[in-house]
């Protein structure tokens, strides 16, 4: 279980000198796009996407990307719409993600987002009287990262703003076949993950697995739209066990050897790993899997 620390951070432009990227520890050619989302009303999320735009594959270390803490106080300036273009605080998380490397294909993405509501506490009352002004420098100084061509350095959301989630239309019937057709059992939107119902000799076959996965970043694609290509999936044998591990009920069942049976597989699409019935010392494995195509 992660416990997450927060800590009061000071405008990137005070922090940049020392994290300053040199001729010795060259960017990577990653273009980097910043949108801003809106899932629900008065729910603002940035979407951040990194595009290899060379022709040769890329390898990015989770350690560097702009939405991993400490990299994410470092780039990333938002101002009041006041006179002054008063800077704002951001309640930042703290912890330690560790190190390790994702191979990126020519033209393939790696995507998060930072969500501004409780990175900002005071985000709505200052949108409410002001209105704010999200920017930063391009290419970052302190990102190993390039910028995407005629991208823009600022975003605005205006005094004011009613907060109109964004309009997503998805097809009810489609996503209800590849929700049957995937064993969907729930969704956790908080943090982008599925629980599955899959059979054991599923997750057996690679080539079996592949072609789930498939299905479900299609799934996520058509049927998820406020979501990046950054997602998770939990495979549980038995659906009554499907949900976290911190989940109280779970916690009785992990107890009782129940939960950890049935979990049988893992997935991250962010760092293209599978993790293969990770209770078990015979039998666990993990397998770089991608579902770029």
């Amino acid at each position: 279980m992660i416990i997450l620390l927060y800590l009061w951070v000071a405008p990137p432009s005070a922090l940049c000198n020392s994290e300053t990227i040199t001729d010795e520890d060259p960017r990577l050619p990653l273009a980097m796009k910043v949108f801003l989302k809106k899932p629900h009303t008065r729910q603002y999320v940035l979407h951040i996407h990194l595009a290899n735009i060379s022709g040769e594959t890329v390898k990015v270390d989770v350690h560097d990307l702009p939405w991993s803490p400490p990299n994410d106080s470092r780039w990333l300036v938002v101002s009041r719409l006041d006179r002054d273009k008063s800077p704002l605080q951001q309640l930042a998380p703290k912890w330690d993600i560790g190190s390790q490397k994702v191979p990126l294909l020519p033209g393939e993405s790696i995507q998060g987002e930072l969500a501004l509501n409780p990175r900002i506490p005071s985000l709505l009352q200052e949108i409410e009287k002001y209105g704010i002004l999200l920017h930063w420098d391009c290419p970052p100084p302190s990102l190993k990262f390039v910028c995407a061509q005629d991208a823009p350095q600022s975003i605005t959301i205006p005094k004011g703003d009613p907060g109109t989630p964004d309009l997503n239309r998805t097809d009810a019937d489609a996503c209800h076949q590849l929700e049957k057709t995937i064993g969907l059992i729930d969704v956790s939107e908080d943090h982008q993950a599925l629980f599955l119902h899959t059979q054991e000799h599923v997750i057996a076959d690679l080539p079996k697995v592949q072609s789930l996965l498939y299905q479900v970043d299609d799934y996520v694609r058509q049927c998820q739209p406020s979501w990046t290509n950054s997602w998770a999936v939990n495979f549980f044998s038995d659906a009554k066990f499907a949900g976290f591990l911190s989940d109280m009920k779970n916690e009785r069942y992990f107890e009782e050897g129940l939960w950890q049976k049935a979990n049988i597989g893992q997935y991250s699409s962010q760092i293209r790993t599978l993790y293969r019935f990770p209770w078990s010392k015979k039998r666990s494995d993990t397998v770089y899997l991608s579902v770029y195509r």
